[in-house]
């Protein structure tokens, strides 16, 4: 009994506690490297879309073998003219002021104005263009084809020689505007002013037209226009001499178009070369970037 009893009275004992795996440990964040701010592309300039060639004015009624002169004609024909009118005038004025001869300033002066005259009044009356005109290979017409009155090539020749006596009488008379001025002074300051007036008017009205009029081309109705010589004019004498002259104007339009083509293909040259650098340092600044942020990850 004694054995019984202190095997009945015995306590269980517990099992042995299974060992539990520890919990894995749970990995430092790593911290996330501050992203370098991506330097912003220039900004390549977009290149101006070209606007619509607008399509050439033309007057109503104008018959369908005239065509309106080129800025290129007017360019070469207002050269012509200026050369012609003013460039032996201007070279009397030098004569005048450096020269101290009686017979060299009053010949330097009757010339250059019997060339003025010439050019303004005997050319155009005679054959119905100026110099610059022939040069151009350009005409004045109206709207029914027909050549204007003589007196509108006249005024429109004299535009510039108003403004040039407008602007001596301005400046000889301008020290009597003062207050012991004299009144004759003062009047033909007047008068100098409006006679520049006259030029500035006039190019005003050739900016607010399309079709290039000046004041004096719109009080006669008449347009500039391309002219195309016939076999029946300028055969002989002074006519074949001035009609010869298209030919020189021929020449320096075509080589002013030529510099115009060659400005242009520089223009979009220059704009190719600046895209694809824009484009290549585009491209290096975004490989940097990368390559920064591997090295990051990489640490």
């Amino acid at each position: 009994m004694g054995l019984l009893d202190k095997a009945n009275t015995t306590t269980p004992t517990a099992p042995a506690a299974v060992p539990v795996a520890a919990p894995a440990a749970v990995p430092a964040a790593v911290p996330v490297a501050a992203v370098a701010a991506q330097p912003v592309e220039k900004a390549t300039k977009a290149k101006k879309a070209k606007k619509a060639k607008k399509p050439k004015a033309r007057p109503k009624g104008l018959p369908s073998e005239f065509e309106i002169a080129s800025g290129t004609a007017r360019f070469t024909g207002a050269l012509a003219n200026f050369v012609i009118n003013y460039g032996l005038l201007i070279g009397a004025a030098f004569v005048v002021i450096f020269v101290n001869s009686t017979v060299a300033n009053s010949a330097s002066i009757l010339g250059a104005m019997g060339l003025y005259a010439l050019n303004v009044f005997i050319i155009p009356v005679r054959f119905g263009r100026n110099v610059g005109q022939f040069v151009s290979r350009t005409k004045f017409i109206n709207a029914s084809g027909n050549p204007p009155i003589k007196v509108h090539a006249v005024l429109n020749s004299m535009v510039g020689f108003l403004f040039l006596i407008g602007g001596t009488l301005v400046m000889f008379n301008m020290s009597e505007l003062g207050n012991n001025g004299e009144t004759n002074g003062i009047i033909w300051f007047a008068v100098g002013v409006v006679m520049m007036s006259v030029l500035i008017i006039d190019r005003q009205f050739k900016r607010a037209s399309d079709l290039n009029q000046g004041m004096f081309d719109r009080a006669f109705s008449a347009y500039l226009v391309k002219h195309v010589p016939t076999t029946t004019e300028g055969n002989l004498g002074w006519a074949a001499r001035l009609e010869s002259m298209g030919d020189w104007g021929d020449r320096f339009a075509e080589r002013q178009a030529q510099r115009e083509q060659k400005n242009a293909e520089k223009r979009a040259a220059k704009a190719a070369e600046a895209a694809l650098a824009a484009a290549t340092e585009s491209t290096g600044d975004e490989s940097d970037v990368d390559a920064k942020g591997t090295d990051e990850d990489a640490a």
